[in-house]
């Protein structure tokens, strides 16, 4: 093949620079005779303008923040590098230095972050290693709330020297930073760079560190702190194994942990999808234990939220929730001031929390529909929907779901007071419950909000493979078919070789958002309340789940895989 007129001089050109290179000993990338160039030459050319550029590019831009030296990096093996130790993983500068008998473990002093190996330190040791007083932290803490970003903060911090604070402090600094991110309503890219911060991750490994080893250094109230201001700055996507060593420690130190930090952990857990069996255990047994004494209505509100959410066992907590309403155990309060009780704590909830609370105790189900509790909150919602109708109070079904306003009551709680009534007709209706029955201009307001919600449908690529299977199998189906306001994934309304149902079968590909993210098989409340309601309306529900779906390689496993599922579809 002929080479154009226009690639001649090129080549040759190449050629004459290969050439020139190894008679002058220099060696090509390129042998001469296969008719490449000499890339050592022109490349180099190449690398120097672009080098030229960059730099004018950083002088244009100026100086730009770096990790100081002692906290960069280092390789395992380094030249010079004796022991071979890996330093300022996540940001830390590992200053361990081995004494001449090699069992000594000390930290240096200077400035910085560092990190030593707390399970090698000696209990006697541990408490001696931090030297901020708490006058001292006192005035830190003072000048740190008096700025208005999380980053300021943060500064105030290192300033005072981060390396001389004890994990108490340490979370008490982890607390501020997330009521900064919070009252600022930092977006999730400047959270992502916060909760990233070499800082933030010294003092968050402070915390764990000491949480791990049950010191005393972390008290219970840190402890709460610290897992609160995971729950702000990481929120579901980062932190996992922080906050498990956080909640197992606050499992063991539940009864010190004041009534605050107890509402502040669970919501930590519910905003993290972050189940702990064993701490909510422990929350139980000091609500049925206590009755919740002292308790707030917006924790109160908290407390059910995060039992709902992440689907652990509330008996005990159930019992203490009915004390709490009914101010006491019925048998020494007397069922009359037990009703009037709870009706009155009921009356003290404001808008949100009282629909929210409902909502809740309506995804545990079961014993929680039938509480004194939620029947006093039942009659409360009732009461103040029956008083906006009076009011003349209507609603716009032309509107948007999240703009329809009745009464005290938006979008999303009208959504909820609908799911809550269907959740009561469910379980037989609010006689067979002895609730108040259920304003006519109540539910059919919360049910106009229920239909005009316009969600745009959001199509995952599993769920896509999953109704290729289903067409293989020679199932029909649609796709995001709306059943009672809810949208189905994949409606199967005529199974092949399944009993015939009157409602199809309603085939759920849930992701990972819809399980607790350290256990798969936990469904989150609000999935389990959609299983539930459309079981209700006459389907069988069967839950595709992403974890177990990504493990099948060929379609004959798929099919055989739904198959199953199809023929024996979830209580």
């Amino acid at each position: 093949m002929m080479l154009s007129a226009r690639l001649l001089p090129v080549v040759a050109s190449g050629r004459q620079y290969g050439d020139s290179r190894r008679e002058k000993g220099g060696t090509g990338t390129r042998s001469p005779d296969r008719g490449g160039g000499d890339e050592s030459d022109w490349m180099q050319k190449a690398r120097k303008l672009a080098n030229k550029r960059a730099s004018q590019f950083r002088r244009e831009r100026g100086a730009q923040p770096v990790a100081p030296a002692q906290w960069r990096r280092k390789r395992k093996g380094e030249k010079g590098d004796e022991y071979g130790y890996v330093e300022a993983a996540r940001g830390y500068d590992d200053i361990r230095k081995v004494a001449d008998d090699k069992d000594e473990l000390t930290a240096t002093a200077g400035d910085g972050l560092w990190r030593v190996d707390f399970g090698d330190l000696a209990e006697e040791d541990w408490g001696s290693q931090w030297t901020m007083t708490q006058d001292e932290w006192k005035s830190v803490e003072r000048l740190a709330k008096e700025t208005s970003e999380p980053l300021q903060a943060l500064q105030v911090f290192e300033d005072a020297g981060l390396r001389r604070v004890n994990p108490d402090i340490s979370a008490g600094m982890l607390k501020i930073i997330a009521d900064k991110a919070k009252s600022a309503r930092v977006d999730r890219e400047e959270l992502s760079g916060i909760r990233r911060d070499s800082r933030v991750a010294h003092l968050l490994g402070m915390c764990v560190a000491a949480a791990r080893r049950g010191s005393d250094a972390l008290s219970p109230v840190s402890v709460a702190n610290a897992a609160w201001a995971v729950g702000v700055i990481s929120t579901e996507r980062a932190n996992s194994a922080e906050m498990e060593v956080l909640a197992a420690r606050a499992a063991q130190v539940t009864e010190d942990i004041s009534k605050r930090g107890i509402a502040d952990l669970a919501w930590a857990l519910a905003s993290c999808r972050h189940a702990s069996e064993e701490l909510f255990q422990q929350i139980g047994i000091r609500a049925a234990v206590t009755g919740l004494k002292g308790f707030k209505a917006f924790d109160i509100s908290t407390l059910v939220y995060a039992f709902a959410h992440l689907g652990h066992g509330a008996d005990g907590f159930l019992e203490g929730l009915d004390q709490w309403f009914a101010g006491g155990a019925e048998e020494d309060v007397g069922k009359e001031a037990a009703d009037a009780n709870a009706a009155k704590m009921a009356a003290s909830f404001t808008a949100h929390p009282l629909v929210n609370t409902a909502w809740s105790l309506a995804v545990i189900g079961g014993d929680a529909l039938r509480s004194r509790a939620f029947a006093a909150l039942w009659g409360e919602i009732c009461a103040r929907g029956e008083a906006a109708a009076a009011e003349g109070a209507t609603v716009d079904p032309s509107l948007d779901g999240d703009r329809i306003q009745y009464g005290s009551w938006k979008g999303k709680n009208l959504n909820q007071i609908n799911q809550a009534i269907v959740a009561v007709e469910s379980a037989g209706g609010a006689e067979a419950l002895a609730l108040r029955p259920a304003p006519d201009s109540l539910t059919a307001a919360a049910e106009s909000a229920w239909m005009a919600q316009r969600r745009p449908p959001v199509v995952s690529w599993y769920q896509r493979d999953v109704a290729s299977i289903l067409s293989y199998m020679g199932e029909k189906h649609e796709e995001e078919a709306v059943c009672g306001g809810y949208r189905v994934d994949l409606l199967v309304p005529n199974p092949v070789g399944v009993p015939q149902q009157s409602g199809g079968i309603a085939i759920e590909v849930d992701g990972p958002s819809h399980f607790a993210r350290n256990d798969p098989e936990l469904a989150l409340g609000q999935t389990r309340l959609k299983h539930r309601q459309l079981r209700h309306l006459g389907m069988s529900v069967v839950s595709v789940s992403v974890a177990e779906w990504e493990y099948l390689e060929s379609a004959e496993e798929k099919v055989e895989y739904l198959r199953e599922k199809m023929a024996t579809p979830a209580a």
